[in-house]
């Protein structure tokens, strides 16, 4: 793996999936694809359909360890997506690799970033926003309020934030251009061990093989504090 992720946090809890893609085929989706989202984002569309409770809040108690306070526009992105669901009433589909990212947050319930290592670099580290820190995270120009939240960010040179579990950088997205990506998960070890999160990782690679036919992938379970 060329991806290299440091910890720069107060003791939590914080346990990243890491899977790094190399060589990959950015495109819609396929048809067969599409079909097996579909089918398996369904039962998530019933008005009856419960949200995890564990899951919301373990993920929000997370991000409240580092003083963040994650609700309203500022949930994770797991919800988000889990509320774009039911009002769009159908997956939004954008390309085969946002696609798998959203795919398996709604099945995970765990917020998860896809960014293009071309456009980020490849030495990385994980720290809390400062207090005057943002970026855009949309093409209309929208800010994010990255102030004590938890993010991804360039290990040296300029150390900008891209990434986090609310809301990514347009700066870093995956678009028709991207050649190599790195999808991150965020869970901790009260919420996921690391079997169930490695067999999220397995499926996450077996998706980019069949849509993206990516050449080299590469992955690993990290824990901020082991």
């Amino acid at each position: 793996m060329k991806t290299s992720l440091v910890f720069s946090l107060p003791p939590c809890s914080l346990r990243i999936g890491l899977l790094e893609a190399r060589n990959v085929v950015v495109r819609p989706s396929t048809a067969n694809y599409q079909e097996l989202i579909n089918r398996e984002v369904e039962p998530l569309l019933s008005p009856d359909f419960i949200y995890p409770d564990q899951k919301q809040k373990g993920i929000r108690s997370l991000l409240k360890t580092f003083g963040y306070h994650p609700s309203g526009r500022s949930r994770p992105a797991s919800e988000f997506l889990f509320k774009d669901l039911q009002n769009r009433h159908g997956f939004n589909f954008i390309n085969n690799a946002v696609d798998i990212n959203n795919h398996l947050s709604l099945k995970s319930f765990l917020p998860i970033s896809v960014i293009d290592l071309d456009k980020s670099g490849y030495d990385l580290c994980m720290r809390i926003g400062f207090d005057d820190e943002s970026y855009q995270f949309n093409r209309e120009g929208h800010e994010l309020s990255l102030k004590k939240l938890l993010v991804i960010a360039r290990q040296g040179g300029d150390g900008k934030a891209f990434g986090s579990p609310v809301k990514d950088s347009q700066a870093t997205k995956v678009f028709s251009e991207t050649k190599n990506l790195a999808f991150f998960v965020y869970t901790s070890s009260n919420i996921t061990d690391g079997d169930e999160l490695h067999g999220l990782l397995n499926q996450m690679a077996k998706f980019l093989q069949t849509e993206t036919e990516a050449s080299d992938i590469a992955s690993v379970v990290v824990d901020a504090c082991p």
